[in-house]
């Protein structure tokens, strides 16, 4: 695929996730991402030839963008520190992340019920709480958190904990979401470093 060909393609991607984040993943029909993307649905199986196809080459996508904004993040500071801005990437904080979090949250629901989504959501928690348990794993190393049994356990647990939040976030009102969710990520965390 050429230049042009893969610009293409990841402007039919950023389409799906529009019409998702607007009207849900029903609405994510090739013929409703042709007209988001201002090309024609012939353009559009071009690329992809099946509804299937195309959400899971979006959740990819997203998944993709996700893990570029958390490469942005300086890792040399305090482990807490970093694991609070990682999971401020996830909250719905401002309307951007809003908007991913009602797209990723489409995905994870259809992903009960479709391999294909399945398996790229098992993935992506797999690395996450990968991640996240190193970040414990650090955090004691550096005496910020005290010696737990398991980081496994509480990277999963951690992940859990937000998904929770970004849920229970987007049904309250836009003007409440970020006060809830600090406040309730703070108190988690406050009681997960104490000593």
């Amino acid at each position: 695929m050429n230049g042009e060909q893969q610009r293409r393609g990841v402007h039919v991607l950023a389409a799906v996730l529009e019409v998702i984040a607007d009207r849900g993943l029903e609405a994510a029909t090739l013929r409703t991402v042709a007209a988001a993307a201002g090309i024609s649905l012939a353009q559009v199986q071009y690329y992809f030839r099946s509804k299937d196809e195309l959400v899971a080459a979006a959740y990819r996508h997203l998944t993709e963008r996700f893990d570029e904004k958390l490469a942005t993040i300086d890792l040399s500071g305090p482990p807490r520190k970093v694991l609070r801005e990682a999971l401020d990437l996830w909250l719905p904080l401002d309307e951007e992340r809003a908007r991913d979090a009602r797209v990723w949250l489409a995905f994870s629901a259809a992903a009960a019920t479709s391999t294909p989504l399945r398996q790229i959501a098992a993935a992506t928690d797999t690395e996450l709480r990968f991640a996240f348990a190193r970040l414990l794993d650090a955090a004691i190393a550096d005496g910020e958190l005290a010696e737990v049994a398991d980081t496994e356990a509480e990277a999963a647990l951690l992940l859990a904990v937000v998904d929770g939040l970004v849920i229970q976030a987007l049904a309250l009102p836009e003007t409440e979401r970020a006060e809830f969710v600090t406040f309730s990520l703070d108190t988690h965390l406050a009681r997960l470093f104490q000593h």
